[in-house]
């Protein structure tokens, strides 16, 4: 019976003996009054009405004579009174023993909470304890099997005597027996002397009546001190908590390694970690049949080697002690450095006063940045002026004029910067540019180093002309990539005697469909053969200045100067001027050259401007 259901029945008899308590007055009123007509005797005890308090029993007559003995009434209320106030006391005490309950059932549940944080743990040591005893067991089995083994031999022996020796004295007892139920004493006295001399010296013979084995086995010595290492590391070292992956720092990384950090809170104790790495793909089949590689580390560091460049790896990490391993901490994303750049040379422009230098990646995944380094090549200095942050593969630098300049590439992403590219060299003697493949007409076919272009004597078909937004389609023209920098640039251009050609500028926008010079985004020069002449135009937005030129140019010198906004024409063998546009460009313009029948235009880029064009 629990205390709830104590403390219920207490209630149920306190309330049954309020209510009986009234009635039983009146009984008993009345019983008294039945016994009140019969004949009272002298002796007040002797009355079955009373009750004897010391004996605790209804009095009868002669039996209670020194005891205090009182009506039945009244030692009816005094034992309600008193049985009252035990009812007082008791509930007292179950309330107090209710609030113990409550307390035990707040400590039970604090014990199922720490014995299930714990379970685990004591589980995983006992399970090594075990382990570790039954190997001590079945090492010490086969010794045990020994003792047991000798011990039963010589109880064997022992008893194997000691039955030969009961055999020989029942034999004499009962040979003695035989003699004694002899009639003839003359017979007995001749056959029991040598019974009697035989019973003497069995006599004699001392017996080993004393257990020749020790009961006991000997304990095979053990070295538990292990055991007892593990059995006190209970509760003493808890399970590490869940490492801390630190995020990658600048410089940790290089092209085929990584340095990966962690931390842990300093109260654990850590026997040793798991590293686990996987390289991130972007190809979902790729990284869902990617491995994850393991390894078993002391510190909270490790450099992992044999990786690919510019890749990216997610880490994570486990802690291990005696006690068990850690939850797995967050994963976290490491990459190693890019490899290096490579320059494009032949995409690479410049002028007396920048460089645009352009390069690939050299990379399969996008890097943060890159960094261009430059030095003179001729001082042999080894000063490097560096511009981080580039975000393209592209990078506009201002440079001296008329210097040598040796330059390299860098990719910089989270791990650091890749090794340099192999170097371009740039002079800032003239303006060098090639021409623009992606924007010659399908009838034209640009050199490999991007500096002539020829318009073959062939008929090729409309069907196999293959056109985009860039290139030309009316006229047979293509563009040259002039560096974007508002300063002065000069070039020139060889032609053939008979090639019918235009050479200018033009806005990067020029409509296509259009002939160079017949509208107002291009500004040329053309020449044409009629059957009396050569004849020359300098043409803009379809109209030309009246200009007679008597000698043939074969080398045509073009110098445009932004902020003088003008565009001249020269014959360069002859060193004379042609002709000036005069304009304000209100954009870059690139070089434009085009050829109205077969023939061939030869690029010259890197000149010095002559002196009579710069100082006229």
């Amino acid at each position: 019976m629990d205390v709830y259901e104590m403390r219920g029945r207490l209630q149920v008899i306190a309330e049954e003996m309020a209510v009986s308590e009234d009635e039983e007055g009146e009984g008993d009123e009345e019983a008294f009054v039945v016994v009140s007509k019969r004949p009272v005797t002298s002796n007040p005890t002797a009355s079955s009405n009373t009750f004897c308090s010391d004996c605790g029993t209804p009095a009868h007559s002669g039996q209670h004579t020194h005891h205090r003995v009182v009506p039945l009434p009244e030692a009816v209320q005094d034992i309600k009174a008193d049985l009252g106030k035990s009812s007082s006391r008791l509930m007292e005490k179950i309330s107090q023993m209710e609030n113990f309950a409550s307390n035990l059932e707040e400590i039970f549940i604090t014990v199922e909470e720490n014995f299930g944080r714990q379970e685990q743990n004591l589980e995983q040591h006992y399970s090594d304890v075990l382990q570790t005893l039954s190997q001590r067991n079945s090492e010490n089995s086969t010794t045990l099997q020994d003792q047991k083994k000798q011990k039963l031999e010589a109880l064997y022996g022992q008893l194997v005597a000691c039955g030969h020796l009961l055999d020989t004295g029942k034999e004499l007892i009962e040979h003695a027996q035989e003699l004694h139920r002899c009639p003839n004493r003359n017979a007995f006295l001749q056959a029991v002397m040598p019974v009697i001399k035989r019973i003497e010296e069995f006599a004699k013979e001392e017996v080993e009546l004393k257990v020749g084995v020790s009961m006991e086995f000997t304990t095979p010595a053990v070295d538990l001190n292990g055991v007892k290492q593990m059995m006190e590391s209970i509760n003493v070292v808890p399970a590490p908590s869940a490492p801390v992956m630190n995020p990658q720092v600048a410089n940790s990384a290089t092209t085929s390694s990584l340095r990966v950090c962690w931390s842990l809170f300093s109260d654990d104790t850590v026997d040793f970690y798991q590293l686990y790495c996987r390289q991130i793909s972007e190809d979902i089949t790729t990284e869902m049949e990617q491995d994850v590689s393991v390894r078993r580390v002391k510190e909270t560091h490790c450099v992992v080697k044999d990786l690919l460049p510019n890749a990216q790896y997610e880490f994570w990490v486990t802690a291990t002690n005696t006690t068990g391993i850690s939850p797995t901490s967050e994963r976290a994303v490491y990459m190693t450095v890019p490899s290096p750049p490579i320059i494009r040379p032949q995409e690479c422009v410049s002028c007396l006063e920048a460089a645009l230098v352009r390069w690939d990646s050299g990379n399969t995944n996008p890097v943060d940045s890159y960094t261009l380094e430059l030095s003179e090549a001729d001082t042999h200095s080894s000063v490097t002026e560096s511009i981080v942050a580039i975000p393209t593969c592209e990078c506009l630098v201002q440079l001296q004029p008329w210097t040598r300049y040796i330059i390299y590439i860098r990719a910089v992403n989270i791990g650091g910067a890749s090794e340099r590219s192999p170097p371009i060299t740039i002079s800032t003697t003239g303006t060098f540019f090639h021409l623009l493949k992606e924007t010659a007409h399908p009838s034209l076919s640009v050199s490999p180093d991007g500096s002539t272009m020829f318009f073959l004597d062939e008929d090729l078909p409309l069907s196999e002309m293959v056109f985009s937004d860039s290139t030309f389609s009316s006229c047979v023209a293509v563009l040259g990539d002039l560096i974007p920098v508002r300063g002065q640039h000069y070039w020139e251009v060889e032609v053939d005697e008979w090639a019918e050609y235009r050479v200018g500028v033009a806005y990067e926008d020029t409509q296509r469909t259009s002939y160079l010079g017949a509208n107002a985004t291009s500004w040329c020069m053309r020449h044409s053969l009629t059957p009396s002449r050569h004849k020359y135009e300098f043409l803009h937005n379809g109209w030309s200045a009246d200009v007679r030129i008597t000698v043939q140019p074969l080398r045509i010198g073009v110098f445009l100067d932004y902020e003088r906004g003008i565009l001249s024409f020269y014959n360069s063998d002859l060193r004379q001027h042609l002709h000036t546009f005069t304009c304000c460009f209100h954009h870059y313009v690139l070089p434009c050259f085009a050829l109205d029948k077969p023939g061939a235009l030869t690029l010259h880029t890197g000149l010095t401007t002559p002196k009579y064009i710069t100082h006229p």
